[in-house]
């Protein structure tokens, strides 16, 4: 029994594995780091999530050891993947059907905001407050 919980030593990684993990973890953080300066439009949050999800397997299966243990540790990790996986698709699907927000009926009329301008593209950014030099 006590033979069970000992680990194998043959399943262990070396250092060089572990180094080229790093490596691969620092080449997909520099890759979120240039896509964040692109513009994707509806892509931008896919392929964030997706860097994402491989930089925190990457790290669950090298750098916790789930990739030495028994089969009921990536049965936990596989079960929570999925969990996180179907609570954002319904945050994502919940934002995108939203109604236009609408003005409630009311006994005043509808104006505008203040300090709203019929054109924002004209707008020249506030005078500073204070004293003005000569």
């Amino acid at each position: 029994m006590a033979e069970e919980a000992v680990e194998k030593p043959g399943r262990q990684l070396g250092v060089v594995a572990i180094l080229s993990v790093g490596v691969v973890l620092l080449a997909l953080t520099t890759l979120t780091y240039l896509l964040h300066k692109l513009h994707h439009g509806d892509w931008s949050l896919p392929v964030a999530l997706l860097i994402a999800a491989a930089k925190g397997l990457l790290i669950a299966l090298f750098y916790m050891h789930l990739r030495e243990q028994r089969a009921s540790n990536g049965l936990v990790l596989i079960t929570s993947v999925v969990f996180v996986a179907v609570l954002l698709v319904v945050c994502v699907l919940e934002t995108r059907t939203r109604f236009a927000p609408t003005i409630p009926p009311g006994p005043f009329p509808v104006e505008a905001l203040p300090g709203a301008m019929e054109d924002p593209r004209s707008a020249r950014p506030p005078e500073p407050a204070g004293p003005r030099e000569p």
